[in-house]
């Protein structure tokens, strides 16, 4: 008889209760356990060992995250899990009281700290190789503990105490671990809250294998005694090897999760899917497509995915032949059959596809952060082709300490448009942020709020009651949360006024506005949302909504609506709305059922607050949208933009 143990465990696996039960535990039964322990992880093991995990996301659902794995395997998904959903930097430990988190801190030895200088190069190379508008010279160094944070410094007359006003607000900042990978973030970001999420995904990625830490503490003690007795025991070194065959397996075991995650961001109904990662320390192209019957959608793999990915990567790196430089997945999904995954390292033995190559520097810095003894003949010609017109100029860099930084004055110009050799990843590569709107917005223009900073930035920086409100064109902050406008796939606001009868009131309104912008999946995904509300009278709506929808409009709807056409035009099905289906045909819905083509439908409207969908000739629609569902404001610009 196959018995089932369901242990509820904390972040670092550390087991808050444990059940057996002699039936497989329901989602509903693990969830129910985990709420009772206060915990956002439990998971069920058989007699033969096979442990599924569920977790509960930052909205509190409950979900499974990995089937079918091993132990060691649970731990890293565990970890990768909480890492993109709950973790908030090791600075939180003092207020909520909880012990050291696992990647609280990254293990980098001293002799393979980047030095200053290399930092600065490789910063100078990304600038220039992207065409960024941003300085080059005079780039300021700081160490933190998972490696460099690069800007451009801002001059600031220290004794005048106004003089902050004239500070450019947003500009890049440049985060570079000491494996070479390089992060562009946003000044307005807190620096210490960038660098810390920064050093949890550097611990994460590589951290070692169980078992490999014991063994370090080992050998750290073993070399701290000999040293104490003055060298009495000889011992000169002491190696930790793990056996390659152990190496692979590891490795191996971790596909499985990744295609699970991946099989989440199909379509309903799909019967396969096929993945495609292009990634070296510091650049990525990820593809992934879904195919029902004869018929395919391509999505997008988001980053959490991609951190995932990278461990992968990191633990193939360990193996004889090095890290793979594409990894290809493919998943069917026949019915009777069960999924059939095949996954394939790709080590360059022949060129890649153009729209898979990235630029020249991206595998020189690969190469740097993993030598290997073979590289393709190919590959070789590549990469030298970024050293041809010399080394990059500029200046010395300026170096601070990590305990003795300066004050925090790392602003930016303008949000920078830029450009790229080839085709960027899902993961990383956002369209021009600033490309001009070639339609009208759904609804009537509302007034700017407040005027914009220097440079004809618009910048909104406040407080809803004890919480920080951040936007620009670069990013939008609300308390913890933070997603950079080029990282967004959809949008959705909306404002809300509803009148009631109430004792003492005439007339009693419940007034309310929210605004989102997040990635997808809708639910689960990262996601910024405001929300502003007010009781009694009707109420003016509050400026601050007022500049996060007329932000969205000039400078994030654009780029959703590009390449929301783009989709449609290459032949793919895209969803707006959260139910509106549209392809090439025309349009179609689930619920209500329905298919119509594009000679049949009327312009979309915008009515109190609903996108209305008309058929050709029928007064009633057949269905309408509320602007609070993800990316519903587009939809009358999309069919316009379609059926012209």
């Amino acid at each position: 008889m196959t018995r089932y143990t369901m242990a509820a465990s904390d972040a670092g696996g550390e087991r808050l209760g444990e059940r057996v039960a002699a039936t497989a535990p329901t989602l509903g039964e693990a969830a129910e356990f985990g709420d009772s322990c206060r915990t956002n992880y439990v998971s069920v093991c058989d007699d033969r060992a096979h442990l599924t995990l569920y977790g509960r996301d930052v909205s509190g659902s409950w979900s499974v995250i990995a089937a079918g794995v091993d132990i060691e395997t649970a731990e890293e998904v565990r970890l990768w899990f909480d890492l993109t959903q709950h973790y908030r930097g090791p600075s939180s430990a003092s207020t909520s009281g909880r012990a050291d988190h696992p990647l609280d801190h990254a293990s980098t030895l001293e002799s393979e700290r980047m030095d200053a200088a290399r930092v600065v190069l490789l910063v100078v190379e990304r600038i220039q190789a992207r065409r960024l508008d941003y300085p080059t010279d005079g780039l300021v160094a700081d160490r933190f503990e998972a490696g460099w944070s690069v800007y451009a410094p801002v001059d600031v007359d220290e004794s005048d105490p106004m003089a902050f006003l004239d500070m450019p607000v947003g500009r890049s900042v440049f985060l570079v671990s000491d494996a070479g990978r390089v992060k562009e973030i946003s000044s307005s970001i807190p620096a210490r809250q960038a660098e810390e999420m920064f050093t949890a995904e550097e611990a994460y990625v590589r951290r070692r294998l169980a078992g490999e830490g014991f063994m370090a503490d080992l050998r750290n003690e073993v070399m701290r005694l000999d040293s104490a007795s003055e060298g009495s025991a000889g011992i000169a070194s002491f190696t930790i090897d793990t056996p390659a065959e152990v190496i692979a397996a590891r490795a191996s075991a971790l596909l499985g999760p990744i295609a699970q995650q991946l099989a989440l961001l199909g379509p309903p109904g799909w019967d396969r899917f096929a993945a495609v990662f292009s990634f070296t320390v510091s650049g990525e192209v990820a593809q992934l497509r879904f195919w029902s019957g004869s018929r395919s959608t391509e999505a997008r793999v988001p980053e959490q995915i991609a951190v995932l990915v990278r461990r992968q990567r990191h633990l193939a790196a360990r193996m004889p032949a090095g890290p793979w430089w594409r990894l290809l997945v493919t998943v069917s999904d026949s019915a009777g059959t069960g999924a059939q995954m095949t996954t394939d390292y790709d080590y360059g033995d022949r060129p890649f596809p153009d729209d898979h190559l990235l630029a020249p520097e991206y595998y020189r810095e690969d190469l740097a952060a993993y030598p290997r003894a073979h590289t393709p003949a190919w590959l070789s010609e590549h990469t030298a082709s970024a050293a041809e017109s010399g080394p990059a100029r500029r200046t010395a860099p300026r170096e601070t300490g990590a305990t003795t930084r300066r004050p925090d004055v790392r602003q930016p110009t303008p949000p920078p448009t830029r450009q790229a050799p080839a085709p960027r990843p899902d993961v990383v590569a956002p369209s021009p942020r600033n490309a001009p709107s070639t339609s009208t917005p759904p609804q009537d223009p509302m007034p700017s709020a407040g005027p914009p900073q220097p440079g004809g930035v618009p910048v909104l920086d406040t407080t809803l009651g004890w919480t920080r409100l951040h936007a620009d064109p670069q990013v939008i902050t609300y308390g913890r949360k933070s997603i950079t406008l080029d990282q967004v796939e959809w949008v959705s606001y909306s404002s809300i006024q509803v009148a009631e009868k109430r004792f003492l009131f005439p007339t009693f309104y419940d007034n309310r506005w929210d605004f989102q912008v997040g990635r997808y999946p809708y639910y689960g995904g990262p996601k910024v949302a405001v929300r502003f509300s007010k009781g009694g009278r009707r109420a003016e709506q509050p400026q601050e909504w007022t500049f996060l929808v007329n932000l969205a409009r000039q400078y994030l709807e654009p780029r959703l609506l590009n390449e929301l056409v783009n989709q449609v035009r290459r032949g793919e099905t895209v969803t707006v709305g959260g139910s509106v289906q549209v392809s090439r045909d025309g349009i179609a819905c689930a619920k209500p059922r329905f298919s119509l083509p594009w000679a049949s439908i009327s312009p979309a409207s915008l009515r109190n607050g609903m996108i209305w969908i008309h058929q050709v000739g029928v007064e009633k629609p057949v269905l309408t949208v509320p602007l609070s569902h993800p990316n519903a404001a587009l939809i009358p610009n999309l069919f316009a933009a379609l059926t012209s």
